[in-house]
């Protein structure tokens, strides 16, 4: 059933607001490692949340300066996001000492990978969406 957007009713807007508590997902080859990784969108305050502990504060001169840790922002970001495979399991830890599911992740994945699936999170997430006007 397809409805016109600029036709809704307030109670069918109402109805797809409650029903949009699922989040996209995709699962993407690894070609270089032959697997299938599957990822699921974020939401807004996963996403805030990550970068705000991601962004280094120092002062200088009186001004707080901000920056993003970019690898560590991506590395983040795909832990986060990733269904399968559990980049935290122990085997993975052990194999690679590392002490979290980052740093599998930054230790397994080559930059161009941690670029590429970080921007699936990040379409996934709702980043470079394009917004369109209802016309009346």
């Amino acid at each position: 059933m397809t409805i016109d957007i600029g036709q809704m009713t307030e109670e069918q807007v109402l109805q797809r607001l409650l029903d949009a508590d699922t989040l996209p997902e995709r699962t993407v080859l690894l070609e270089r490692l032959g697997i299938p990784v599957k990822i699921r969108g974020l939401t807004g305050k996963q996403v805030f949340g990550i970068r705000e502990r991601c962004t280094e504060r120092k002062e200088r001169r009186g001004q707080t300066v901000e920056r993003l840790d970019e690898e560590l922002f991506n590395v983040s970001l795909i832990a986060a996001a990733t269904v399968s495979p559990a980049w935290g399991d122990g085997k993975l830890l052990a194999k690679f000492s590392a002490s979290s599911a980052e740093e599998v992740v930054k230790r397994i994945l080559l930059a161009g990978e941690l670029s590429a699936l970080g921007d699936v999170v990040l379409d996934l997430s709702g980043f470079n969406t394009e917004l369109e006007d209802v016309k009346n």
